[in-house]
């Protein structure tokens, strides 16, 4: 059954964004709730450059680096928060077989994605933890 988890890191990460930036927190927060009760929405989760160009409330793109390594990783954009200046990443993964998203870690934009960085190597430990 299609399915979305919030892993215990990302809703630290909600927790620490809801002291920095509230009105992005309430927004992604809003986004997961929608998600949850919408499994068509849900879907689009693994459809590589949905909502490019604006064309949808978000942008979901693969982690390529890890894609290509058989890993699937993907992130997600908000647009409405792009436009206000607010840069946050929702980086999630898939378990195709099982139908479920994982949602590992709420980052900020300016996070650059290279396997060394202390948010990769922590979103890699949860995704290895599946």
């Amino acid at each position: 059954m299609i399915a979305l988890f919030v892993h215990d890191d990302a809703e630290a990460d909600l927790e620490a964004l809801w002291k920095e930036e509230p009105q992005a927190a309430a927004r992604i927060l809003a986004l997961l709730a929608q998600l949850e009760g919408d499994p068509d929405l849900l879907d689009r989760l693994t459809q590589h450059d949905y909502g490019a160009h604006r064309s949808a409330d978000f942008h979901v793109s693969k982690w390529q680096a890890h894609w290509r390594k058989g890993q699937d990783l993907w992130r997600l954009k908000l647009w409405d928060l792009e436009a206000k200046g607010l840069r946050y990443r929702v980086v999630y993964a898939f378990e195709p077989r099982r139908q479920h998203y994982h949602v590992l870690a709420i980052a900020p934009r300016e996070f650059n994605y290279d396997a060394s960085h202390p948010i990769s190597r922590r979103i890699l430990c949860a995704y290895q933890a599946l």
